[in-house]
């Protein structure tokens, strides 16, 4: 038996470094890693707050797991959680991120969503692929 519900992984060439990406499922939470050379590197957790009933917005915690503190990486780790928490069901976040040179956001999240982050129906699962 698998231990993660669906995971989906590529290898996108960005401002000419190659970069890989897995996205994998694991239910209530959901790993992404983002790599330039082969390893996790930091590792950062985002989790969806209660949402505040007076204004309706959602605050998150960002946690550093692994690494150096880099709050260019905490951004983009809010950045990806409110993407995957943009309807229910609501997910953690466990990112791994080891980069020679951050990647433009609005690239890591477009590819993210290619890689089916959400998908058209606002379930948090990646597509499954063959194994």
């Amino acid at each position: 038996k698998q231990w993660y519900q669906r995971r989906v992984a590529i290898t996108a060439g960005i401002e000419g470094s190659n970069t890989e990406f897995l996205v994998a499922d694991y239910g209530s939470d959901c790993f992404v890693q983002i790599s330039q050379v082969g390893k996790v590197g930091k590792i950062v957790k985002a989790i969806r707050d209660k949402p505040d009933h007076l204004d309706g917005f959602s605050t998150y915690t960002i946690t550093n797991l692994l690494g150096a503190d880099d709050e260019k990486i905490d951004v983009l780790a809010r950045q990806i959680v409110e993407e995957l928490n943009s309807k229910p069901p609501y997910k953690s976040l466990l990112l791994g991120y080891s980069c020679k040179k951050l990647p433009p956001f609005s690239t890591i999240l477009s590819v993210l969503k290619e890689l089916g982050l959400k998908s058209s129906n606002g379930n948090a699962i990646p597509p499954p692929i063959a194994m």
